[in-house]
């Protein structure tokens, strides 16, 4: 490690990774986060060879059912034998940066007042780091102390909820967008079937209030909730009011995507109050996705 900093004098970390056939990723994934004293995979029955990369990591693995991402997490956060003060979640197709992890042994190492910190996040988008449109820095919480966070009941895009105080680190975790555009639609399509089933049953918006949210953020969410065309909106807002456009091509398309993602949520939400498709067909779908996509990655090894 380039670092003045010794190891030794941070306070431990234990990173989770969550895999399902993830092969393309996890190496790189896993090579991000080394430094931390332990990881632990928490599987969800790979078959394309993901969990013979881990073991080249970590012993420490749990092929578990997937239900949904909160659950998966928060059973992790409860039932691992996690031994250090602090925990990072990083998904397979995520890196922590160089920078970010020196200046999370310093920050460490300083015994800081706070039980969490938000992690800005650099979007890679087909090979381009995005900079507009709502990608950067886009903050999210990560990493906590051990029984200072949970995880939201929501199935996607699931909020840490923190007990305690927060703080904010200035280097990012970079995120790796899917390779092919079959794999980001089929994402979206899982995400959105998620998100339908939960707007149904808590009878809330898209983007819920959160605690954890900013006066300003608070009141752009009631708003989006009161907005007619909200997939015109929302393209709108990324593309123009936050400057996608100077992004190229590319930041069109990522402002394309979410428009869609909001499209396809909303119009499943309706499908289901209609009559037209119920939850447990939703949830078929979901449960049957993995089978599917299991099928995918055999066809392309």
């Amino acid at each position: 490690m380039n670092s003045l900093i010794k190891k030794s004098e941070a306070c431990r970390i234990t990173a989770i990774v969550l895999t399902y056939n993830e092969k393309e990723y996890i190496r790189e994934c896993l090579e991000s986060i080394k430094w931390c004293d332990d990881i632990w995979i928490v599987d969800s029955g790979s078959t394309d060879g993901t969990v013979d990369i881990c073991k080249e990591y970590t012993k420490n693995i749990i092929v578990r059912p997937f239900k949904n991402f909160a659950e998966q997490k928060n059973w992790a956060i409860i039932n691992l034998p996690i031994h250090t003060e602090w925990i990072i979640f990083v998904d397979s197709d995520e890196r922590v940066s160089p920078e970010l992890r020196e200046e999370i042994i310093r920050t460490l190492a300083e015994r800081p007042a706070v039980d969490g910190f938000h992690i800005p996040f650099k979007q890679f988008f087909w090979g381009k780091c995005l900079i507009h449109g709502g990608a950067w820095p886009n903050y999210v919480l990560r990493l906590f102390r051990k029984g200072k966070g949970y995880y939201l009941d929501h199935e996607v895009h699931e909020p840490l909820i923190l007990i305690g105080k927060a703080g904010f680190l200035k280097n990012p975790i970079i995120h790796i967008a899917r390779s092919s555009l079959h794999e980001a639609i089929a994402k979206l399509n899982l995400y959105t079937s998620f998100e339908a089933i939960r707007m149904y049953r808590k009878k809330e918006g898209l983007y819920p209030v959160l605690p954890s949210d900013s006066n300003l953020k608070k009141t752009l969410k009631k708003i989006f909730d009161r907005v007619p065309f909200k997939p015109l909106a929302k393209f709108l807002w990324d593309f123009i009011i936050l400057q996608g456009f100077r992004d190229g091509y590319i930041g069109f398309v990522w402002a394309a995507l979410q428009s869609f993602y909001v499209f396809s949520a909303y119009f499943k939400l309706w499908e289901l109050k209609e009559g037209i498709t119920t939850v447990e067909q939703l949830q078929s779908y979901v449960e049957n996705y993995t089978k599917k996509e299991e099928m995918f990655f055999l066809e392309k090894q």
